[in-house]
């Protein structure tokens, strides 16, 4: 009698690599911003205690008729509108009792605007972290060195991740990874032509997506079932787990 082989396969929960682009939100008249999985591109991450999460921030600037417009200055003629933003506040919330922080990044591609994104750390201990866009300057991202005047500066002009943040997941249970708002926070952007800022009580802004940690069934019910992850590769046990649910 021929017996199939019985394979046990063992895949990771979390990859730390990826390349998938947003996918929740769409291009239109308004701001958008959004966490995502850079594995997939959903705003869903499948997670044991003892992984790594890695999220990125995005954010796609308007598009469409009326976003994009000019203005003059003393400098001369700038671009401006909701299509081209030199400036913005935003922060991500995650629960510390469940997540502990881990590091984070601004986008390391010089040619993107965001590169002058400023990452807020003085709040990781209430469980916050931030990130300003606070114009264009030289060398990238130094407050200490020269800002461009506002004809010449790089603006964020183009959909793309403008920052990457890694927690730890420390116990089961689901979790999110907020994009937080008004009244909590002011999340706004800003261009050089006009002192009102872009906000979602204004329109401004027009999607704004956080991301879920999940450990378990709805959302990720396949970790039901697992009864041993990861560990293979190495030889080691440390990163084994026996489901308990």
């Amino acid at each position: 009698m021929r017996r199939s082989p019985i394979w046990l396969v063992v895949l990771p929960v979390v990859s730390l690599t990826g390349f998938a682009a947003a996918q929740t939100t769409s291009p239109g008249p308004a701001i958008d911003v959004e966490i995502f999985n850079p594995v997939d591109g959903s705003n869903v991450f499948c997670a044991a205690p003892g992984d790594t999460v890695v999220a990125r921030l995005f954010v796609r600037p308007a598009t469409g008729p009326g976003s994009s417009f000019s203005c003059t200055l003393p400098c001369g003629s700038a671009s401006g509108g909701p299509a081209n933003l030199a400036a913005a506040a935003v922060d991500i919330g995650f629960d510390g009792s469940r997540l502990a922080y881990f590091s984070a990044a601004n986008n390391p591609d010089p040619g993107f605007a965001a590169i002058d994104g400023l990452l807020q750390t003085q709040n990781l201990g209430s469980g916050r972290l931030g990130w300003a866009l606070a114009g264009d300057w030289t060398p990238d991202g130094s407050t200490g060195g020269t800002l461009a005047n506002p004809c010449a500066m790089h603006k964020l002009d183009q959909a793309g991740w403008v920052a990457s943040l890694a927690v730890n997941v420390m116990r089961s249970g689901p979790s999110t990874l907020t994009v937080r708002d008004a009244p909590a926070f002011p999340l706004s952007f800003t261009d050089v032509c006009g002192p009102t800022a872009y906000t979602t009580s204004n329109g401004g802004i027009d999607e704004v997506v956080s991301a879920t940690v999940a450990t378990g069934s709805p959302q990720c019910p396949a970790l039901d079932t697992v009864i041993f992850r990861n560990g293979f590769e190495t030889g080691g046990t440390t990163l084994w787990w026996l489901s308990s649910r």
